[in-house]
């Protein structure tokens, strides 16, 4: 029986293979279906690292982990937020579908996010909403843009 995203867990999806597979740009850009990803074996994902948030990603409008309780898509929220620092894509531009994709570096040093997190205030959470109480939220987007024939 397939797995389903629900069935694989926090931090995972269901691949095309219908086996779980933990969220990672290069995961999603060869597991996930290729409709979202127009995987090419031939093109392999380069990836770029940052020290921290800067200008180098200007694109990039949400944060990849935020302390409360709610994700934010579309804007930055307030802090705290950890910003994303890897962007990984690939030399697609003999193609109609790009691919870039967001995430945290191995080795991201989130101590000053958990200390601000530790000294902020933060309201009380809706308590029918999800969390309940302000929590870490990793943010996975997902969004598909076909460039302009």
């Amino acid at each position: 029986m397939a797995a389903s995203t629900e069935e694989c867990g926090p931090g995972n999806f269901c691949g095309a293979d219908d086996t779980c597979h933990p969220f990672s740009c290069q995961n999603w850009y060869e597991l996930a279906n290729a409709t979202y990803t127009a995987y090419k074996p031939s093109l392999p994902l380069t990836c770029d690292e940052m020290v921290s948030f800067n200008m180098e990603f200007p694109e990039v409008d949400n944060a990849a982990v935020v302390f409360g309780c709610m994700g934010y898509v579309g804007s930055l929220p307030p802090p705290p937020y950890q910003a994303f620092n890897r962007r990984c894509s690939r030399d697609d531009a003999d193609l109609d579908s790009k691919f870039v994709c967001y995430e945290m570096a191995n080795g991201t040093n989130f101590q000053p996010f958990v200390e601000e997190a530790e000294r902020i205030l933060i309201d009380p959470c809706d308590p029918e909403g999800m969390p309940s109480v302000p929590s870490f939220i990793y943010q996975v987007t997902i969004s598909r843009e076909d460039q302009a024939s």
